[in-house]
């Protein structure tokens, strides 16, 4: 074997891997995802289990096509599990240090291509270890899924029902409300735009109120309560805050929103939903167009 060979095969990978784990280090002072000996230990760790199936070239003749199915299925899977740990225990990094978790990922693919044709090679009289190898590249398919997934459900439904708090006080008539059937919501909100934390509050409400009737007293009761914490419904400049509200059944289904005409049974919100009601403010477009609403922060 010459020396290119052994470069090739041997030195190549490893030296391009090890000089991105060096740019990485330097990139993750300013976009801490978390300590650099913890980042460089999970991509060391992730690389190693990524190399592993290269053992399959011990099926030889037989590894094309089910062996290569076999590892893009295992990769599919490890990382969709690589995505689901890294959402639970540091949701930062997929959702707003994406360059850093790629480039980390990718660092690991590198150093699992590399471990996959060694151990392929060895097994393997035919020796294409590379090429059986790039179905580690799988691997970041359910990252990439995840990352185009949520861009898509967060693109904004047309909004057609926003409420503001009314000006003028009036009596609510509760006689006609079924107490009997009360539910209890969840509701989230800010109690103001420039809050950074959301108030989670739960509150009976008749499933037969009008919603944004719910919504009102919910604010003024609340604002008696807590006088010194209160809820703004209004600015000082545009006067009341138009407010939209809607819920996030499930990790599949897109947002539902809430019309505050209808009733809470009518609106079919369950107790088991988190509503959302979040300020907005109205763009107008120019005659014969639409109007749109765009979410204010809070």
């Amino acid at each position: 074997m010459d020396i290119k060979s052994v470069f090739t095969s041997y030195l190549f990978l490893p030296l391009i891997s090890a000089i991105m784990v060096v740019v990485m280090a330097i990139f993750n002072k300013k976009n801490r995802i978390m300590s650099n000996r913890r980042l460089i230990v999970a991509v060391l760790i992730t690389g190693l289990v990524l190399g592993i199936p290269g053992l399959l070239g011990a099926l030889d003749l037989n590894f094309m096509p089910w062996g290569f199915l076999l590892c893009q299925l295992i990769y599919l899977l490890l990382g969709a599990l690589a995505v689901y740990l890294l959402s639970k225990h540091n949701p930062d990094a997929v959702e707003r240090q994406k360059g850093m978790t790629f480039f980390m990922g990718l660092i690991a693919c590198l150093l699992g291509i590399f471990l996959f044709q060694l151990g392929f090679n060895y097994f393997n009289e035919l020796r294409y270890g590379y090429l059986a190898a790039t179905s580690v590249l799988v691997f970041m398919l359910p990252l990439v899924f995840w990352w185009s997934y949520m861009a898509m459900i967060a693109i904004p439904s047309e909004i057609y029902h926003v409420w503001y708090y009314p000006r003028e006080t009036y009596h609510i008539d509760m006689d006609h409300l079924d107490f009997d059937r009360l539910k209890v919501l969840e509701l989230e909100l800010y109690k103001t735009a420039e809050d950074a934390t959301p108030l989670k509050v739960k509150v009976k409400a008749p499933p037969n109120m009008a919603f944004g009737i719910w919504f009102k007293k919910f604010i003024d009761d609340y604002n008696q309560k807590f006088p010194a914490s209160s809820i703004r419904y209004a600015s000082v400049a545009e006067g009341s805050y138009g407010w939209i509200f809607y819920l996030k059944p499930s990790f599949f289904k897109r947002k539902s929103f809430v019309d505050p005409g209808l009733s809470i049974e009518q609106n079919e919100i369950r107790e088991k939903y988190t509503i959302f009601a979040r300020r907005v403010t109205t763009l107008y477009q120019e005659e014969g167009g639409e109007d749109r609403v765009v979410l204010v922060d809070g």
